[in-house]
């Protein structure tokens, strides 16, 4: 618990687009986390992106039914033309899940954030020690927040902005980094929808998305250019990672990795981007429809998880659809303004 005692600053400053959350109680076995209000608008971050949760938007009534689950939308032939290879694709595909969010107004806490100290016995029957943090987010529509780097116009501007600073300005309980940015040109890449505001469109290109869509509804998956500009039903908060790691609560890297586009990532080749040890951040959603981001610590080529090992350990979480967000030396998970992991690149 020392690493709460003291701020961990970023060596590198890097471009984030920015996931948060907010809370107003926890009941945590490890820690209690009090989350501050968030502001009504979520600040832009130029790369990496935070996840949060956003009050804007008001959340009536009960969860709908489990059995209402994993359904597609119903939509005419044209969206549903299948998605191949790493191009850009103007009109639908039916490769994505669909599940309906959380709607509990009763719920006290929009999340609760725990600290973990976990072993992950891996397939081939290896026990390797696992640090990090989980959060689950209640009533995702108005608790969730993909955020551009530091403020309005971030993506635009190709600002370059730290997750802790983004964070603070936001005034967000917690936060963590998440889509993917050009090193050298600070360009946001994917899609990138924060708050009902659409800031880029990824043109189609297949990699694994997450987002909230007016309604409620979680999509996990690919998506087509046409999914994405949807104004029927359109997305309010939206990000792109690499690799959909779990699907339907099963292991799904090996297909994703034969269909994700590897051009957004900068390590290497898929398969050294996927086998390799580093920190991960991954979003998803449990089976009650609460959004889950996990952070695992971790130093490129050294320690922390596989992407495999990723998808295992979150399958252990509970979590039933989830991807890969952007990892490696800057992961950084703040709670309250407050570096609380352990980021690779720091003084």
């Amino acid at each position: 618990m020392a690493g709460y005692q003291k701020t961990l600053y970023i060596l590198i400053v890097s471009v984030f687009i920015t996931v948060f959350v907010i809370t107003t109680n926890n009941n945590s076995p490890y820690f209690d986390i009090i989350l501050k209000p968030a502001i009504n608008r979520v600040s832009r971050r130029s790369a990496d992106r935070f996840l949060i949760p956003n009050k804007d938007a008001p959340v009536k009534g009960e969860r709908s039914s489990e059995n209402e689950a994993l359904l597609p939308f119903s939509q005419s032939e044209e969206w549903h033309r299948h998605v191949n290879g790493c191009r850009t694709v103007k009109y639908g595909d039916t490769d994505h899940e669909t599940f309906p969010g959380h709607k509990n107004s009763s719920v006290a806490s929009s999340s609760n954030t725990k600290y973990f100290v976990d072993k992950l016995l891996t397939s081939r029957g290896h026990a390797k020690d696992v640090y990090g943090h989980r959060t689950v987010i209640n009533n995702p529509l108005r608790s969730f927040s993909v955020v551009e780097p530091g403020g309005p116009n971030g993506c635009v501007e190709r600002r370059r902005s730290t997750a802790v600073k983004t964070s603070r300005a936001r005034g967000c309980h917690a936060a963590v980094n998440a889509g993917f940015f050009g090193s050298e040109s600070g360009a946001c890449m994917g899609n990138v929808v924060t708050d009902g505001k659409r800031i880029q469109d990824g043109g189609g290109i297949k990699n694994a998305n997450f987002g909230i869509r007016k309604d409620g509804t979680i999509v996990v998956g690919y998506l087509s250019e046409m999914d994405v500009l949807r104004e029927d039903n359109p997305f309010v908060q939206l990000v792109t990672g690499v690799i959909w790691l779990v699907r339907n609560g099963t292991v799904y890297v090996n297909e994703s990795k034969a269909q994700d586009c590897a051009g957004l990532q900068e390590y290497g080749p898929m398969d050294k981007f996927v086998n390799v040890l580093s920190a991960r951040v991954a979003v998803g959603h449990d089976v009650e429809g609460r959004v889950v981001l996990v952070q695992i610590d971790g130093n490129t080529e050294e320690r922390g998880l596989s992407l495999w090992e990723f998808a295992e350990f979150l399958l252990s979480l509970g979590v039933v659809n989830a991807i890969n967000l952007d990892g490696g030396g800057s992961v950084t998970f703040v709670l309250d303004g407050t570096v609380a992991n352990y980021p690779a690149d720091h003084w």
